[in-house]
């Protein structure tokens, strides 16, 4: 797996940071750590220091050693020093190589953080994008729905956390069969790490479960039964399935298997997708 964190300046990124290091520490994961800049052309930056030229180097810098802190006593995936230089790649990305047994980079980008995040998240190549994100709001600036956006254009799937994440039940929406091994493990994943209950919530169609749908849900199951993880089922009408997915408790998290041919992906089209995951109370996974 290679997981791509998302960092601002807001508390929420920390958040963020030590929830993907539970999930690396778990899955021994690559990762790549991301702080977006402004593009500033008037900068001499040859004649400045790195730190004083990108200030959000220290930033990244700071987040590292919550991730290292965060990953646990007895893991020895990544590279601990603090000395590794930043080099500016031909693709204008400013990267310091922390790779140990496993892949670590401090990455840093400029311009529009949507169009960074999810250039950062297609070039590497990564199966999940992790990203911070305010109570009822977008945070990443004033008025800013980026992590909504996010999770709307990005092809892999996206995890917004939530200021609070004490998550204590997963709930998964699910209205079609094409569900990928990946994401039936991240889900286990994250109700291994939190101790969280289980929840799979078939979508009706005009009141109907579709028989794909419904055998799909028995896979489901079937799957996470054998590793001891036991699963409520419940079906909710699409009708209301956003609302049912706005009123999740701030402990839950909320998972939404979003394909391209999937209902679900019309039924929440750009705009709803974006204002779902900016407004919800609950931290959001869309599972691609």
């Amino acid at each position: 797996m290679k997981i791509l964190v998302a960092v601002d300046e807001n508390a929420y990124s920390r958040y963020a940071v030590r929830q993907a290091a539970r999930l690396a520490a778990n899955t021994w994961a690559d990762v790549v750590m991301l702080a977006i800049e402004k593009n500033r052309s008037y900068i001499a930056e040859e004649e400045l220091d790195p730190a004083h030229a990108h200030p959000r180097l220290r930033l990244l810098n700071r987040y590292r050693a919550d991730f290292l802190d965060a990953l646990g006593p007895g893991v020895d995936l990544y590279d601990g020093r603090e000395d590794a230089p930043f080099v500016r790649r031909e693709d204008k990305v400013l990267e310091q190589d922390l790779s140990g047994r496993k892949t670590f980079r401090l990455h840093l980008r400029g311009g529009d953080p949507v169009k960074a995040i999810t250039a950062e998240a297609q070039a590497e190549g990564c199966d999940l994008v992790i990203l911070g994100c305010g109570q009822h709001e977008g945070g990443w600036g004033r008025g800013s729905d980026v992590p909504g956006r996010v999770a709307d254009a990005a092809d892999c799937s996206v995890f917004v956390i939530r200021e609070e994440p004490a998550t204590s039940r997963v709930v998964c929406c699910l209205d079609h069969a094409d569900i990928s091994q990946e994401s039936l493990e991240l889900i286990n994943q994250w109700v291994t790490i939190y101790a969280a209950g289980l929840e799979v919530v078939g979508v009706l169609k005009k009141g109907e479960l579709r028989e794909e749908v419904e055998a799909k849900m028995g896979e489901v199951l079937d799957y996470y039964l054998k590793r001891d993880v036991h699963a409520l089922i419940r079906v909710v009408d699409e009708d209301s399935l956003e609302t049912f997915i706005e009123s999740g408790r701030k402990d839950d998290l909320m998972a939404l298997w979003l394909r391209h041919k999937s209902p679900l992906q019309r039924l929440f089209h750009s705009k709803r997708v974006n204002a779902l995951v900016n407004h919800a109370s609950s931290s959001m996974l869309i599972l691609r």
